[in-house]
């Protein structure tokens, strides 16, 4: 996450002539975010914001009070362009966070400022659109921060997702999980099924070769009755010949 954090005496952003968001004296707040960025890194950040000392205080003491000591306001708004780099003269922005996950970072961004400081006092942009930012620098005072630093990533002082996965992607990646165990266990039951669909028709085999076995015994034995019985009468016959 990449922050501009400029002290101002007021702030506007507007969208088609609209305004969209407005304070007095505080905090104006770019707000860049980039893979890697998550949920777990907000309330930090928001302290900070609120907490961060850019103001004297009423003895007229530098870099005293802060936007949550004074009752200040914020507004901050959204700012892909804060990843770049520059590739000749012209700027890429390959290293920003995608923009439906970034829509939803940096929402849950405003919304834990609302819950941890007045409200009222938390303005926003629009995300997405083309804004307008009018505002009145105070000093001017403009501190560039980044959160996690990237020393702070390699002294594993802040532990950056693996990968540069965020909550979400770990929410789909055991979503997949449980779709594959699903699979391999369907996939377990359809062989299961099948072998005893196998093993069934085997058995029917056996019983139906039985069968025909025991038609062709009895046939045989029939026969072999009608044989005698011919054989009988043939004995019968010549008997009453003789007499």
């Amino acid at each position: 996450m990449k922050f501009v954090i400029q002290r101002v005496t007021r702030g506007c952003v507007r969208v088609e002539g609209q305004v969209v968001g407005q304070i007095g004296k505080g905090l104006m707040v770019l707000v860049g975010l980039t893979d890697g960025d998550c949920e777990e890194y907000i309330d930090h950040v928001v302290e900070k914001i609120l907490n961060i000392r850019l103001f004297d205080d009423e003895k007229g003491a530098r870099w005293k009070e802060s936007v949550q000591s004074l009752g200040l306001e914020v507004l901050l708004v959204s700012q892909f362009t804060l990843y770049h780099i520059l590739k000749g003269n012209k700027p890429d922005f390959h290293s920003a966070m995608d923009g439906n996950k970034a829509k939803e970072l940096f929402g849950k961004i405003v919304a834990k400022a609302r819950e941890k400081y007045d409200p009222k006092k938390i303005q926003e942009g629009k995300f997405g659109e083309h804004m307008y930012i009018d505002m009145e620098c105070d000093g001017p005072v403009t501190i560039n921060w980044e959160y996690p630093s990237q020393n702070a990533i390699e002294n594993n002082s802040i532990k950056k997702p693996k990968g540069g996965k965020n909550n979400e992607n770990k929410k789909n990646e055991k979503k997949e999980e449980g779709k594959n165990k699903e699979k391999k266990e369907n996939k377990k039951k359809d062989k299961n099924a099948k072998i005893k669909k196998d093993d069934d028709k085997i058995e029917d085999d056996k019983k139906e070769d039985k069968k025909e076995e025991d038609k062709k015994e009895d046939k045989k034995n029939d026969d072999k009755i009608e044989d005698d019985k011919k054989e009988d009468e043939k004995e019968d016959k010549k008997e009453d010949k003789k007499e």
